[in-house]
């Protein structure tokens, strides 16, 4: 695309003219109806199979493949089958003491065989994807520079302003990526900005759709968006692999994000999904403002994380019997999970025929210098904090804030350790009889209370809810399993929903309908232990409850573009996941002449040589 037409795309900012524009753009491919990239049974060679990593078996090809494809004599003598593949590298994982010696193994077995590698995941994914938990190992993102080895997604720097299509168009699966995700590294989980080393936790994010939701790994496309960092020890760092210049912000940064989703539009078709994850909350905000309503767009960490912690809340309401609409929440911080979960809030409660101002009543936030209201001057609001600004007398402290407004869910996410001190908790055990408390700050050391000093100071009344995966807990000679609140039980589900019904947007109502169909899968046993989510061990089930939900608000709202309906979708689903074993490297041979068989033996010999 020319600068001159780059610069009119800029410069349109009515709805409708830039619906014109987009209408109005040349798409190379829609990659709606592609799921797998196969290899070319004429055009690729044994050789170029053994470069390709989603195309090599490595030590599963038989002689037979060996011989036809001219690669005999490259391997030795035994053939392995994929699961004697597997409890190799599992043999060999285990040699290992270090995370960064098993970091470097995984990472080889990506580059050479990517298929062996998911295989090995799946087999025992507490113990390989641990290696990759961003919120276990933060040293992973920390020393990304000194840890890159192989090639996991796309680079797409603020120095290819105007060449953005060009470089989309470099992706050897292409013609099969159904969405994208994407990071700037500017907020990563709570640890700041991280530049171009916060590229991990979209690839890792995509290991996660694959292990445990059973997501197509070619369907996606993740995507490092370098624009600088003003992080002044990463510029100064001679390992760091991104663009060392200032952060690029404002009016400059909007502009190459347009000209970025205009690319995506050319590529990969209208349908194509775009999620961003650790944005700032700026500019999350404006790009929800921007494109939720004409692109299919969703930010994972503040809409999925806001929807899981919405699914919490409900199942937990199920414990306390009360009533959503009768709940006061209180927010401490303003990271991105607290803003999604008070917008996810605000929705439901206006579902529940509430309007705009008593919806809004019932949400509060706080941060270190007081509570969120109008009259605050020194320090003033945030702007991303002022819709949920009150009319209300300036109190200065969270625990006077607890003390004067009663609140029965309090959600804390500022990155503030230990915030959460024993008055607070104190606080909240008086407010109500079962107070909900969320401490999603990520890493572990961030959280804003343990949930030990959580069931010790409300006296083993609370529901407390983590970013973090935690042990259970015993208290009172009871035992308790702090509910982990997470988007791996609704990411891959809601992709899938929402590629397989070829939804053009991503309504806000659908986020409800999630939250609503995760709550309800909670299994009682679970709830007698206070944990609000469902069992880790059935990630992929839950996940296929979601993309059955999205399925059905699709076509019940006819928002789908995939015709005819699908009988019974839930099997149409099953039949897009990800398959795990080796596909055919050749194809299967047969005579094409006439066939005589002279005598018995001859016919045995026909039978077993030819």
């Amino acid at each position: 695309m020319s600068a001159k037409k780059l610069e009119q795309v800029y410069k349109c900012v009515d709805a409708k003219a830039q619906l014109a524009v987009y209408d109005g753009v040349p798409v190379d491919r829609d990659t709606f109806w592609r799921w797998s990239e196969e290899a070319s049974r004429n055009a690729t060679s044994g050789h170029e199979i053994m470069r390709i990593n989603w195309l090599n078996k490595t030590m599963a090809f038989t002689h037979r493949e060996q011989q036809l494809l001219s690669i005999h004599g490259l391997f030795p003598y035994a053939i392995y089958s994929l699961e004697q593949q597997v409890k190799v590298c599992q043999q060999g994982f285990a040699r290992f003491t270090t995370p960064f010696q098993k970091y470097l193994f995984l990472s080889d077995m990506e580059a050479r065989n990517r298929r062996l590698f998911y295989n090995v995941l799946i087999s025992d994914p507490d113990t390989y994807m641990s290696i990759y938990k961003a919120n276990e190992c933060p040293n992973m993102i920390k020393n990304f520079g000194m840890l890159y080895t192989n090639n996991r997604g796309m680079y797409v720097t603020i120095k290819d302003r105007g060449h953005i299509y060009d470089v989309l168009r470099n992706w050897p699966l292409r013609h099969c990526v159904r969405y994208l995700m994407v990071t700037n590294g500017h907020c990563v989980m709570n640890m700041g900005d991280f530049g171009s080393s916060g590229a991990p936790v979209v690839f890792y994010k995509l290991y996660e759709n694959v292990v445990y939701g059973g997501m197509n790994p070619d369907c996606c496309l993740p995507i490092m968006m370098d624009v600088g960092t003003d992080n002044d020890s990463l510029v100064k760092d001679p390992l760091y692999l991104g663009v060392r210049q200032p952060r690029t912000t404002g009016a400059a940064f909007d502009d190459f994000f347009e000209e970025f989703t205009v690319a995506v539009l050319r590529v990969f078709g209208p349908r194509a999904v775009i999620q961003t994850k650790d944005f700032s909350p700026k500019e999350t905000l404006s790009m929800l403002e921007k494109y939720q309503r004409r692109r299919c767009y969703m930010d994972i960490s503040l809409q999925l994380f806001g929807t899981c912690g919405l699914a919490g809340l409900l199942a937990a309401l199920t414990i306390t019997e009360i009533k959503f609409r009768a709940n006061q929440f209180l927010f401490y911080g303003m990271e991105k999970f607290n803003i999604g979960l008070a917008r996810m809030c605000v929705a439901y409660l206006k579902r529940q025929g509430l309007d705009d101002a008593a919806a809004s009543q019932c949400i509060w936030f706080c941060d270190s210098h007081g509570l969120i209201v109008k009259e605050r001057r020194e320090p003033k609001v945030p702007d991303e904090l002022l819709e949920f600004a009150h009319d209300f007398e300036a109190i200065g402290t969270l625990l006077e804030a607890i003390e004067k407004l009663k609140p029965t869910v309090l959600v804390g996410c500022s990155a503030e350790p230990q915030v959460f001190t024993k008055e607070v908790l104190r606080a909240m055990e008086q407010s109500c009889q079962t107070p909900i408390i969320f401490a999603m700050s990520r890493p572990l050391p961030l959280a804003e209370c343990s949930a030990d000093d959580a069931f010790v100071y409300t006296k083993g009344r609370c529901i407390f809810i983590s970013g973090c995966d935690l042990p259970p807990l015993k208290y009172a000679n009871k035992w308790y399993q702090p509910g982990y609140c997470t988007d791996i039980y609704i990411h891959t589900g809601l992709t899938l929903g929402i590629m397989l019904t070829g939804l053009t947007t991503v309504p806000e109502e659908i986020f409800l309908i999630v939250a609503e169909r995760l709550s309800k899968l909670v299994w009682p046993t679970d709830l007698a232990k206070r944990n609000v989510y469902p069992p880790q061990s059935k990630f992929k089930c839950v996940n296929l409850q979601i993309a059955e939900a999205v399925f059905t608000y699709a076509y019940r709202h006819s928002l789908a573009t995939l015709w005819p309906e699908p009988s019974d979708p839930m099997a149409y689903i099953k039949s897009k996941l990800f398959n795990p074993q080796y596909s055919a490297t050749i194809p299967e041979l047969y005579c094409t002449g006439d066939q005589h068989v002279g005598t018995t033996e001859s016919k045995q010999y026909y039978q077993e040589r030819i």
